[in-house]
């Protein structure tokens, strides 16, 4: 697919480099990098594949077609599905060979391949919680192959890493054995964990975003920009796009992009966002539309249709971090990612 609308860049150096960076962080060990959601939207596939270059331990998923399509392009290595897996499924993660996640025993009874089991620490998502010391035992089988849990805050509060842990480590001693492998560190708790265990499981650093505010920032991997698809003059007093929520001040040009919310542009990036264009900052102005973003540039002249929009990323001297981008949303970096749609064609670059 070419689309001369808007698209996606996407540099896989800098997505390596950024893996390098938390495996050096989590003391050199094995990574386990996350690739769910499409690799929070920028294409699990060739992000596996340049990923093959650190020797990773394996990939993780959060669903069965997720993993088959890694596994039909020949990645090889364990992958794990975190979504919590029943006895239904056994067949589909016989017939990939997937690592299972396991919380209940009587799944594990009849489980005869390896599999990893979540202890619930404080998240209360999923997993066994780190007071059911029973069922933690009765969870212990010689499939085992490892064990983990979810930092749930270590990016904003470090604190909450050693209460975490401290738990942890009780339902650890519930089992008979450690397994082979334990795992805890997400981006974050790759800087935040004092002992990193056996692997690391970094995502959203992988992608560009910051793991925490104090800690350090990782190259930028995504650029979305998109071409001028029109452009118009209009008096103070006229109105731009739905609701005609926005009104010229002055008379000015209103540069149309072709981007909208169905490409995962949110709306409520309306009132503090913009764009970078000929050099400068421009601000994106009335709602957002399905197909379109509008945005006010002056009296400049030299903008016409054909031009080049930056949403996200660098141009020249100045850049839109996809932190930056999130916090005009009022969003997280994690959304604002895997919200970017499918008519958005990803060109690679590197490594």
């Amino acid at each position: 697919m070419v689309s001369q609308r808007a698209w996606i860049e996407v540099n896989l150096g800098n997505l390596v480099e950024n893996a390098r960076a938390v495996q050096a962080a989590a003391g050199g060990v094995p990574l386990l990098p996350m690739v769910k959601a499409d690799a929070y939207g920028l294409g699990a596939v060739q992000c596996a594949r340049a990923l093959e270059a650190l020797d990773p331990w394996g990939y993780g998923v959060a669903t069965i077609p997720e993993g088959a399509a890694l596994r039909r392009t020949g990645i090889a290595r364990p992958i794990v599905v975190f979504t919590p897996a029943g006895e239904s499924l056994l067949e589909e993660y016989h017939r990939h060979e997937f690592r299972a996640v396991l919380d209940d025993p009587g799944t594990v009874a009849v489980w005869d391949r390896p599999f990893h089991l979540e202890i619930d620490t404080g998240m209360s998502r999923c997993g066994v919680r780190w007071t059911e010391r029973e069922r933690i035992a009765r969870c212990a089988s010689p499939h085992l192959e490892g064990v983990f849990t979810h930092l749930h805050s270590a990016d904003t509060s470090p604190g909450s890493v050693a209460d975490q842990m401290a738990r942890f480590g009780e339902a650890i001693a519930a089992l008979p054995e450690r397994p082979p492998l334990v795992h805890v560190a997400n981006s974050a708790g790759a800087w935040r964990l004092e002992d990193p265990f056996d692997l690391a499981r970094p995502g959203i650093f992988l992608y560009g975003g910051r793991a925490g505010p104090d800690l350090p920032r990782p190259r930028a991997v995504a650029a979305v920009r998109a071409t001028v698809v029109s452009v118009r003059t209009v008096s103070a007093g006229d109105s731009v796009s739905y609701g005609a929520d926005w009104r010229a001040p002055v008379g000015t040009r209103i540069a149309t992009l072709g981007i909208g919310y169905a490409d995962g542009v949110p709306r409520s990036v309306v009132g503090s966002g913009c764009v970078l264009i000929a050099g400068e900052r421009r601000p994106i102005v009335g709602r957002v539309t399905m197909d379109f973003i509008m945005i006010d540039v002056g009296t400049d002249e030299r903008i016409d249709v054909g031009d080049v929009a930056t949403l996200i990323g660098a141009t020249g001297a100045d850049e839109i971090t996809l932190d930056e981008f999130a916090g005009w949303a009022d969003t997280i970096s994690y959304e604002i990612l895997v919200r970017l749609g499918p008519r958005l064609e990803r060109r690679y670059r590197g490594p």
